[in-house]
C-alpha cells in the first residue's frame, strides 16, 4: 500500500513538475520556476523513498508482495538478494525510473547555469513521468492475493520465495544491471537537450552542454554492454562474448547511434555544421532505448529467441507503444515546424578533403549499422505483419551487414585523425598516409597468406590495423603536446585493438565436442584431457574435474553442471582456463551414464556436412543439425531438449530417404534417439561438432548397425562427459580493446565537461576557417582557394 502510493504521488508531483516548467518558458516568473523545482524534488524523494521501501521489504523477506516472493529467497546471499531488486521487469522499471531520477537532480543544476532548464527539465520530466507511469503499470508492490484472487487468501504470508533463476545468480548480476540501466536513463539527456533546443530556437549553443552527457552516456552503456557480454562468455557456455540476441542488441543499437552523434557534435563545434544531423541524432539515441526496450519487454519476440521475454500484459504493451509514439511524435513535430529556421552550413570546393567530411561519413556508418542491426532484430514483427508467421534472421545477416560498415568504420577511424578541419592539403595527406597503410597491408598479408582468411576478413584486419597504426602515430603527437586532446586517438586505438581481437579469437577459433570416458585420457586441440569425475560444490551444483595437460604442464578445470529445481532442468557453467595469448574453454554438455550395456556391432563413421560416404552398401550424407529455436531457448534456460542430425541414405539401386537419430536431453540425462532405415539398419549419434560461424564446416559422427545381423552385449562402459573445448586464442585483446576504448572515452568527457564549463573555454576548438596541429598547438589559417 504504502509503496503504491509513493509511486502515485511521484508521478503526479512529476506531471505538476513538467506544467510548471513549461509555463515558466511561456511567462518567466520566479515563483513558477520555484514551484515547478519543488514539485520535480518531490518526485525525485518520492521515487528515492519508494526504491528504498522495496528494497527493504525484500532483505526482510516481506513474501507477501508477488515481486519478492517471485525473485528473491530466503537461502540466497546478500548481494544476490539485493540484486532481486531488479531481477524482474517491475524492478528493472524501478531501477531505471531511480537512476532517471538521480540524473535528473545533477541536470537540473546544469541547465540552469547553462540557461536551458525550464525547456530541457520540461522534456526530461516527460520522460521520468513516463517510467514512473510504467511503474503504475507494472507495481512492484502488489500483494500475492490481489495476483491470483480466490486462490491465495488475502493475508497470506509465504513461508519462502521462489528464488532467483540461477541464470541470473552470478556475481554480474550484482553490478551489470546497474551500470546498463545508468547508460540507459543518461540517453534520456541528448534527448532533452535537443529537443529544448528546437523549443528555444538556439540551435547552435545546446550542443556544448549537451555534449559531455551524451559521451557519459556512450561511455556508461559501453562498459554495460562490456560487461554483459564477459558475462556471456564465462557463464552461457555458448563460447562466445555476443550472440546477436535481441537483449544484446537493445544495448549496441543506442550506443552504435550515440557514437554517430558524438562525431557529429565535434563537427558542429568546431565548424557550424551539421546542426540538423546533430539535432535528429541526440533524439535518435533515446527514441532507439525506448524501441529496443519494446522489443525485449513486450512479449513480442518470446517465440524467436534464446532469452525467454514474459508477455507483460495489454496494458503495458500498449502504454510502451504509446511512450514510444509520443517522443517520436514530438522529435518529428518539432523537427517538421522548426526546420526551414535552422540555418545550413554552405559546403566549400574542398570539403571532401576535411576531417568534418569523414566525421560525417563515419556517423553515417553507424547510424546504417544501427539501423540494420534493429531490421534484424524486428524480423519477427516484420514477418508476422507480411506473412502471419514470426521468423528470426539467422545470424549470418548480422555479419554480413555488419562486416562491410565495420572495413570502412576502421579506415575512417584512422583516416579522420589525419585529415586537417576544413580542409587538408593533398600532398601533406598523403605522406602521413604512407607508414598507416604499409604497416597495415603487412599486417593483413599476414593474416589472409599466413593465417588464411576470406577477403573480406582481410579487409577489416586491415582496416582494424589502419585506425590503429594512425591513431598511435597521431596520439603520440598529442601526448607530447597537449594530452587533453589524446581521447579520441584513445578510443580509437582501443576500437582498433577490439576489431583485431575479434577476428583472432572468432574466426580462428577452435572447437571440438568430445565424449570424455572418465580415467581416459583423450587428445584435442594439442591438449590431453582426462575426466577424473565430479564432486558436489553448492546444494544441487556439481563440478566435473577435468585434467588438462600440455606440453608437460598441468592444469585442473571443473566445468559445472546441475539439475535445478527452480526450472525444472539442466543448468551449465563452463571453466576457462586463461593464459596470455588465449583461452582454452570447456562447457560441459551432458554426462552420460553408461553403468547398463553397450552395444557392439556398430560401425562408426564421420561425417562432414554435405559429403557424402559410403559405408557398406549404403552412401550417407550429413545434411545439417536440427536445432530449431525454441531448442535453443531450452537449452539455455536448462529445460529438456532435443538435437537431431538430418541424413540422407540411399541404399544401393534405392532412392535416398530421409533419417533423423537424435540425441535428448532430459532430466540431467542425456540419451540415444536411435532411427531406422526399414527394418534393416539402424543410426545413432555417436559425437557431434556444431559450427555456430559456418554451418558447411560443422559435422557428426554416425554409429551404423545392421540390425538384421543382431548386436552382442559388451561389459559396462564408466561414464562420459560429452563437452565442448575450444581455444580462444588473443581473446584478451577484446577486453583490453574494450577497456582502452572506455578510458578514451573519460579522457573525453573530463575535456567536455571542461568545455562546458564556460561559454568560451580555454581549451575550445578553433573558428571555423583555422587549422590546429595538436602536437605543437599552433593554429594557422585556412586559405581560400
Amino acid at each position: 500500500m504504502i509503496g503504491g502510493l509513493l509511486v502515485k504521488f511521484a508521478f503526479v508531483a512529476c506531471l505538476a513538475s513538467i506544467v510548471n516548467y513549461f509555463l515558466y518558458h511561456r511567462r518567466p516568473d520566479p515563483r513558477i520556476l520555484t514551484a515547478a523545482r519543488i514539485f520535480f524534488h518531490a518526485t525525485v524523494v518520492s521515487v528515492l523513498v519508494a526504491a528504498a521501501y522495496l528494497l527493504y521489504l525484500i532483505l526482510t523477506h516481506q513474501f507477501q508482495y508477488t515481486y519478492i516472493w517471485s525473485y528473491s529467497s530466503r537461502e540466497l546471499p546478500l548481494p544476490l538478494l539485493i540484486s532481486t531488486f531488479y531481477a524482474g521487469q517491475e524492478g528493472s522499471f524501478m531501477l531505471w525510473t531511480l537512476f532517471t531520477a538521480i540524473i535528473g537532480v545533477f541536470l537540473s543544476q546544469h541547465a540552469a547555469r547553462k540557461g536551458y532548464e525550464p525547456e530541457v527539465m520540461g522534456v526530461f520530466g516527460m520522460i521520468l513521468a513516463s517510467l514512473i507511469l510504467m511503474m503504475v503499470a507494472k507495481n512492484p508492490f502488489e500483494y500475492v492475493w490481489n495476483s491470483w484472487p480466490g486462490q491465495v487468501a488475502e493475508g497470506f504470508v509465504p513461508v519462502n520465495g521462489r528464488g532467483l533463476n540461477p541464470l541470473l545468480q552470478n556475481y554480474w548480476m550484482v553490478i551489470h544491471p546497474q551500470v546498463l540501466f545508468s547508460g540507459f536513463a543518461a540517453m534520456s539527456v541528448p534527448y532533452a537537450y535537443a529537443l529544448a533546443a528546437l523549443i528555444k530556437r538556439d540551435y547552435n549553443n545546446w550542443i556544448r552542454p549537451a555534449t559531455p552527457w551524451l559521451v557519459f552516456a556512450a561511455t556508461i552503456l559501453g562498459t554495460g554492454i562490456m560487461m554483459g557480454g564477459f558475462w556471456a562468455y564465462e557463464t552461457l557456455g555458448w563460447g562466445g562474448y555476443w550472440g546477436w540476441d535481441p537483449v544484446e542488441n537493445s544495448s549496441l543499437v543506442p550506443w552504435l547511434v550515440a557514437i554517430g552523434g558524438i562525431h557529429m557534435t565535434l563537427s558542429q563545434r568546431r565548424t557550424g555544421g551539421f546542426k540538423k544531423t546533430n539535432l535528429i541524432l541526440g533524439m535518435l539515441c533515446f527514441i532507439m532505448v525506448l524501441y529496443s526496450t519494446f522489443l525485449t519487454r513486450s512479449g513480442v519476440l518470446g517465440d524467436t529467441s534464446v532469452h525467454s521475454f514474459v508477455d507483460p500484459g495489454m496494458l503495458v504493451y500498449w502504454l510502451l507503444i504509446g511512450i514510444i509514439a509520443l517522443f517520436v511524435g514530438l522529435a518529428i513535430f518539432m523537427l517538421v515546424r522548426r526546420w526551414k529556421d535552422i540555418p545550413a552550413t554552405a559546403t566549400h570546393h574542398h570539403y571532401y578533403y576535411s576531417r568534418e567530411f569523414a566525421l560525417f561519413l563515419g556517423a553515417c556508418l553507424l547510424v546504417a549499422a544501427a539501423l540494420f542491426i534493429v531490421v534484424g532484430t524486428s524480423s519477427p514483427i516484420i514477418t508476422d505483419i507480411l506473412y502471419g508467421t514470426k521468423s528470426a534472421v539467422d545470424i549470418s545477416y548480422y555479419v554480413t551487414t555488419t562486416l562491410p560498415i565495420g572495413i570502412m568504420v576502421g579506415i575512417l577511424a584512422g583516416l579522420g585523425q589525419l585529415l586537417w578541419w576544413n580542409r587538408s592539403r593533398k600532398e601533406d595527406l598523403f605522406k602521413s598516409l604512407r607508414w598507416p597503410i604499409g604497416l597495415s597491408t603487412l599486417t593483413a598479408f599476414v593474416f589472409t597468406a599466413v593465417i588464411g582468411a576470406e577477403l573480406l576478413v582481410g579487409l577489416f584486419v586491415f582496416g582494424a590495423a589502419f585506425a590503429l597504426f594512425a591513431n598511435i602515430a597521431v596520439g603520440w603527437r598529442l601526448m607530447k603536446g597537449n594530452p587533453k586532446f589524446a581521447g579520441g586517438s584513445v578510443a580509437h586505438i582501443g576500437l582498433a585493438v577490439m576489431f583485431l581481437g575479434f577476428v583472432a579469437s572468432s574466426k580462428y577459433d577452435a572447437k571440438e565436442t568430445l565424449s570424455l570416458k572418465q580415467g581416459q585420457p583423450t587428445k584435442s586441440l594439442g591438449y590431453t584431457l582426462t575426466y577424473t569425475g565430479y564432486r558436489p560444490i553448492d546444494q544441487e551444483k556439481y563440478a566435473f574435474q577435468v585434467s588438462v595437460e600440455r606440453q608437460g604442464k598441468q592444469y585442473t578445470i571443473a566445468p559445472v553442471m546441475y539439475y535445478s529445481s527452480y526450472n525444472d532442468g539442466l543448468m551449465r557453467n563452463p571453466d576457462i582456463l586463461n593464459m596470455i595469448t588465449k583461452d582454452f574453454y570447456l562447457a560441459p554438455l551432458a554426462l552420460e551414464q553408461r553403468s547398463d550395456t553397450a552395444q557392439q556391432g556398430v560401425q562408426k563413421v564421420m561425417l562432414q556436412r554435405g559429403v557424402a560416404r559410403k559405408v557398406g552398401t549404403l552412401e550417407i550424407t550429413f545434411v545439417d543439425f536440427e536445432l530449431p529455436d525454441a531448442e535453443k531457448g531450452a537449452m539455455v534456460e536448462g529445460k529438456d531438449m532435443r538435437i537431431g542430425a538430418r541424413l540422407m541414405v540411399k541404399e544401393s539401386g534405392g532412392k535416398p530417404q530421409a533419417v533423423v537419430p537424435a540425441k535428448l536431453l532430459k532430466e540431467g540425462s542425456l540419451t540415444d534417439q536411435p532411427a531406422m532405415l526399414g527394418n534393416a539398419f539402424e543410426f545413432v549419434i555417436t559425437g557431434m561438432s556444431p559450427d555456430r560461424e559456418s554451418r558447411e564446416h560443422s559435422s557428426v559422427e554416425i554409429g551404423v548397425r545392421n540390425v538384421a545381423r543382431g548386436g552382442e552385449t559388451a561389459q559396462p562402459e564408466p561414464d562420459v562427459l560429452v563437452v565442448e573445448a575450444s581455444v580462444k586464442p588473443y581473446i584478451n585483446m577484446v577486453w583490453s580493446g574494450v577497456i582502452i576504448l572506455l578510458v578514451g572515452f573519460v579522457v573525453t568527457i573530463v575535456r567536455r565537461a571542461q568545455d562546458a564549463t564556460h561559454k568560451r573555454s580555454m581549451v575550445a576548438e578553433p573558428a571555423a576557417g583555422v587549422n590546429v596541429n595538436y602536437g605543437t598547438g599552433e593554429t594557422t589559417p585556412t586559405p581560400n582557394r
